[in-house]
């Protein structure tokens, strides 16, 4: 391995860590101090940017191609029934924000379900930008081509891959604890369909583009039932 690969590697692994000793303090900045809250967003995006342009020098250097991260398309059955997939699914989301906007009175039940996450989730227009075109792209992005196209990769030259697909699943729930110890496992748990997928269609364009409409969704949500009454978010986290 080149050493711009150890050093992605090493990345992987002391990010969660780094995350792991800083979420709480960076949460109750955020909740102290609302306005942090753009602060975090565009340091998220810069972790996740860093290690992936560490990837692309890889892949300009031809230590790692396009097609080992995943980088290609094929217009076959299972790329079309994926696509059709996609398609249906942002549909469901799309009609699912419209609901929501034309019915307030489900608001509170869907602030219970971000309870968790709350404090990241954005409360303003200018928020709302930053998380939908900016941090949930750079996930699908990022997390996509790292988790799955670099690191179950690399995992499966040393293992079966069913079990390069839980390693890097889990290696992806990590740097996810600031939600909390079950949401690693969820998170995970949504890493083995995002792999499964990666597996199936044999490209990784579709589960970036999934796992980006998936983020840009959540924010959207946030967005619809915290607009009104921002101030609710501090105030249940505390």
């Amino acid at each position: 391995m080149d050493y711009l690969e150890y050093l992605l590697l090493g990345y992987l692994i002391i990010w969660p860590i780094y995350i792991y000793f800083t979420h709480e303090k960076e949460q109750q900045s955020v909740i102290a101090q609302p306005e942090k809250r753009l602060a975090v967003y565009r340091l998220t995006m810069l972790q996740l940017w860093v290690p992936v342009l560490l990837l692309m020098i890889l892949v300009f250097q031809e230590h790692i191609s396009m097609r080992d991260i995943g980088l290609q398309w094929h217009w076959g059955l299972a790329n079309q029934i994926a696509m059709l997939g996609l398609v249906l699914v942002t549909g469901y989301f799309f009609l699912s924000l419209k609901q929501l906007s034309e019915s307030p009175e489900n608001h509170q039940a869907i602030r219970k379900q971000l309870a968790h996450i709350q404090w990241l989730m954005p409360t303003t227009r200018k928020e709302s930008g930053y998380f939908i075109f900016g941090v949930s792209i750079t996930a699908g992005i990022c997390e996509e081509l790292l988790f799955r196209g670099y690191l179950m990769n690399m995992l499966a030259e040393y293992m079966p891959m069913y079990g390069a697909v839980i390693v890097s699943s889990l290696a992806f729930g990590l740097p996810h604890l600031y939600q909390g110890a079950i949401h690693i496992l969820r998170t995970a748990l949504m890493g083995v369909v995002m792999a499964l997928i990666y597996l199936a269609t044999d490209s990784i364009i579709i589960p970036i583009v999934l796992h980006a409409v998936i983020d840009m969704y959540s924010g959207a949500l946030a967005y619809l039932v915290y607009r009104a009454q921002p101030s609710d978010v501090f105030v249940e986290n505390t």
